[in-house]
């Protein structure tokens, strides 16, 4: 199954690739028939410019999509938020792809590059839209169906864990879970969600179950009188955190609000957190950043690092 997840984030990709080469070929015609009306596509097809941007612009976008968007689980996209991301990313590329390879072009005029520039976003925007929304809300129809699931674990098994595990259970669209167990948060506790879910053992044995049992999703969903742990808990969870999604029972948020993100909230039932606080492109810049200074001030005190070569 999670090969599987693997093979559609590819073709995730792939419809990006080729939505960024269709966005470019019709501009490329687009601009052809400005400067010369009455172009056919067979000459256009046949300019060697055309071929070299239809080769290097679509990797250009994906290397903007692979730093600034979220090339993840596509079973985990919201939709909504992907959408945004993408018209934000489509106007930032455009106007990068456009002030830096455009403007030189003889149909692109300081009085007149609001149209090609409006074409060009509008061409790769929608086209983006278009595969990326045909492909997410075939993935989230399978998600309700109950074709893919992530292998779940659950930590609680007191009453609020069996609250959330029969309100889960009882939803007319499936939410993707495969519950694998659930591991008690207090030794003391009546462990009432036994009479559903497998108790795997208690908290010292999360790492190790999480490795066994392949769990790709943590449930949190301890009593009121437990809430002590959830910080320990959350730092066991932290080492995992490529490979695990954490969501927490709403009235816990408060508690570790400041502490992590929220993401999305799934209904009444479930809030997504993120203990990762810098996104990826933020964590990007500030390692080109350290290298280039670092780079600097290297280069920068090579002449004392011979002075004192010299004096030593």
């Amino acid at each position: 199954m999670k090969n599987q997840r693997q093979g559609e984030l590819i073709l995730y990709r792939i419809f990006d690739w080729l939505s960024a080469a269709l966005a470019w070929l019709l501009f490329f015609g687009y601009r052809k028939r400005l400067e010369k009306p009455g172009i056919d596509w067979a000459e256009i097809i046949s300019d060697p410019v055309l071929f070299k941007g239809l080769v290097l612009i679509p990797i250009g976008w994906l290397i903007l999509y692979s730093v600034f968007d979220k090339y993840q689980d596509i079973y985990r996209f919201s939709r909504f938020a992907t959408l945004r991301r993408t018209f934000v990313l489509s106007l930032s590329g455009s106007l990068i792809l456009f002030f830096t390879i455009l403007m030189d072009d003889s149909t692109v005029r300081y009085t007149s590059y609001i149209n090609p520039f409006l074409t060009l976003f509008s061409l790769h925007f929608g086209l983006t839209c278009f595969s990326r929304m045909s492909l997410l809300t075939w993935a989230k129809g399978r998600l309700k169906r109950g074709e893919v699931s992530y292998n779940t674990l659950v930590i609680g098994g007191d009453i609020n864990a069996v609250e959330l595990f029969n309100e889960i259970q009882g939803r007319p669209h499936k939410m993707g879970h495969h519950f694998v167990g659930f591991i008690d948060s207090n030794g003391n506790s009546n462990n009432l969600l036994e009479k559903y879910l497998e108790n795997l053992g208690g908290l010292n044995d999360l790492n190790r179950l999480i490795q066994e049992k392949n769990i790709e999703e943590v449930i949190i969903a301890i009593e009121t009188s437990e809430h002590n742990k959830l910080k320990a808990i959350l730092d066991d969870l932290y080492e995992f955190q490529d490979r695990i999604l954490v969501k927490i029972i709403p009235d816990m948020y408060d508690i570790i609000i400041g502490t992590v993100k929220m993401n999305h909230v799934y209904g009444a039932v479930l809030i997504e957190i993120d203990q990762e606080l810098m996104p990826k492109s933020e964590r990007i810049i500030k390692r080109v950043f350290d290298v280039l200074v670092s780079s600097f001030l290297f280069i920068l005190c090579i002449p004392v690092y011979l002075v004192l070569t010299v004096l030593v």
